[in-house]
């Protein structure tokens, strides 16, 4: 499970109040199924907008694959994308299990009426992990830019990470700044400080260039 801000308020509540939403949007807590939601903007970072192009261009490649298999009629393109798990707008159930990786039913159910269960797993697993790839790369590294630089502000450094719980529960931060988020500061203010951090260096700072080895894509994004 990837270690979202629910899943460290679960593992150590000490350093992670369980009062915390999300640092991008401050709006909900950050589960599993917020990263793709998260309505937090900034100059080439929306996962909301990146969630939905991911989930198009995915569809796409899986109904392209198929047709160039055999011809099929109009009630496969009408009923492929009828199918609940394209349903990105809310986004459905369906649709953020797909995005985890694991194919909802009746989308198997669909193409066998068409095609052997073994020729689409052929087609959609090479599908489906560049689909994973790719929302790892524009969403969850972008987040975890971000994430770390909110983690120094609160307090919470390596090195109390590697601590057990202490008599103090939570780091030494202040009531407003438990309440503090990405989305509290303007965009201006955002882009200044990282500059200031960039140019003075910084722990958190490290991560990036760390991220951007592991990325397939180079990170899109916009400090300046």
């Amino acid at each position: 499970m990837l270690p979202t801000l629910t899943t460290l308020q679960q593992r150590k509540p000490y350093l992670y109040s369980p009062d915390w939403l999300c640092p991008q949007c401050n709006s909900a807590p950050e589960g599993l199924n917020h990263l793709w939601t998260c309505p937090y903007i900034l100059p080439e970072i929306n996962p909301c907008l990146t969630h939905r192009s991911e989930v198009i261009k995915f569809r796409d490649s899986c109904l392209s694959s198929f047709l160039s298999l055999k011809s099929l009629d109009n009630s496969f393109h009408t009923g492929f994308f009828a199918l609940d798990c394209w349903n990105y707008e809310a986004p459905s159930p369906s649709c953020l299990w797909l995005t985890r990786g694991l194919l909802p039913a009746h989308l198997t159910a669909f193409l066998n009426q068409y095609f052997p269960l073994s020729v689409i797993y052929k087609i959609i697993s090479p599908l489906l992990n560049d689909f994973q790839v790719e929302l790892y790369g524009e969403i969850w590294l972008c987040r975890n830019v971000l994430f770390h630089a909110w983690e120094e502000s609160q307090g919470i450094s390596a090195a109390s990470k590697l601590r057990g719980p202490s008599t103090n529960s939570f780091p030494n931060t202040t009531p407003q700044q438990h309440n503090s988020s990405l989305a509290t500061v303007s965009q201006d203010s955002w882009i200044s400080w990282i500059s200031s951090s960039i140019i003075r260096g910084g722990s958190w700072i490290s991560h990036l260039d760390f991220l951007r080895r592991l990325t397939v894509q180079p990170l899109r994004i916009s400090f300046w």
